[in-house]
């Protein structure tokens, strides 16, 4: 599987939304009509950790810039930052961003369109959506501040988790994409666009390590990451004729059998006997990123593009459960 500043389609599938009314918009628009008695994810967001090191910040300058004002999502950036010195990072974030941009304290509720910074000499967590704060212990200085935010962003929130890695020097974020990928949510790492990243070893250790979706330049994340929210938050609207989330997963099921033929014929794996809710949430996941108008398009990209058949076979054979009861793995952020 190759990654690269494009989606895997060859015919050009985007992640990039038709545009139109934002999603608060349109959820008012159904209220008032009065035919909407169910919203899924209503008041959900995704919440986007952003791991960055050496180089970080002229990364962070072209990722915010490349974002609207009010995104819909909440982002939380976690450094690698001296202990003994005091951070003015949100000093100079907030120079690339109207929005409010905070540093983060303790049982701090996130929220969208707000971004947060985590302070000197702490250590980074998040549970219920709350940031949580401890002091690192002096005489077991962890060093993987950035796997152990995104590690527990993927525990505490699952597929509303995003992990971008920009710019660094070591391979702090690749374990913290890893989890995020297998809990469903979105991963994303800096390439080169002829300026940067200035440090590569950090995201290209995540994108080698075959757990990134998108690989891109800092400033053409903000599209894709816009799109994917506005994906997330379309209301499913629960009418009569049954929720739009209940239609698309019959018809999954309805061809989970034609889905598993081309895995089977590209890889000679048979994932006939995988558990229908995993295999389903799957490749949901993957219609979602490549933003397929419906399962036939999607089938119909499967046909025609290797590649995307590898990525799927991929995800599909990520073991959730072996990666968090893996002690080495897990201890970074469960004993927190």
């Amino acid at each position: 599987m190759s990654f690269s500043e494009k989606p895997r389609s060859p015919a050009g599938i985007s992640l990039l939304a038709q545009g139109g009314a934002s999603p608060y918009d349109v959820l008012l628009s159904h209220r008032r009509a009065g035919n909407m008695t169910k919203v899924s994810y209503l008041g959900k967001f995704p919440i986007v950790g952003i791991g960055a090191s050496a180089g970080g910040i002229p990364a962070m300058e072209g990722f915010f810039r490349g974002l609207p004002a009010r995104p819909h999502m909440a982002f939380v950036i976690v450094t690698h930052l001296n202990p003994a010195r005091q951070s003015l990072l949100d000093e100079v974030v907030s120079r690339y961003t109207e929005m409010p941009v905070l540093v983060a304290e303790d049982g701090m509720p996130t929220e969208p369109n707000h971004v947060y910074v985590m302070p000197a000499n702490a250590i980074l967590t998040i549970k219920e959506g709350r940031l949580q704060i401890r002091r690192p212990d002096a005489a077991n200085r962890e060093r993987k501040p950035i796997d152990i935010f995104l590690g527990a962003l993927a525990e505490d929130q699952d597929e509303h988790a995003v992990g971008v890695i920009l710019s660094g020097g070591d391979g702090d974020g690749t374990l913290g994409a890893k989890a995020i990928k297998e809990r469903g949510g979105l991963t994303l790492a800096q390439v080169s666009d002829g300026s940067g990243p200035r440090n590569p070893d950090m995201p290209q250790s995540a994108i080698s390590s075959g757990m990134i979706d998108l690989a891109l330049p800092a400033d053409r994340m903000g599209e894709r990451l816009v799109a994917f929210a506005r994906a997330f938050r379309v209301p499913l609207e629960e009418t009569k004729n049954g929720a739009a989330d209940d239609r698309l997963e019959a018809d999954l099921q309805r061809a989970r059998v034609e889905i598993c033929a081309l895995l089977r014929s590209h890889s000679g794996h048979d994932f006939s006997g995988y558990k229908s809710k995993t295999f389903i949430r799957r490749v949901k996941r993957h219609m979602q990123i490549l933003q397929m108008p419906s399962v036939e398009s999607y089938i119909g990209l499967l046909q025609r593009d290797a590649n995307e058949v590898t990525a799927l076979f991929r995800d599909l054979l990520i073991n959730v459960t072996n990666f968090f009861r893996d002690t080495d793995h897990s201890r970074l952020w469960r004993t927190l």
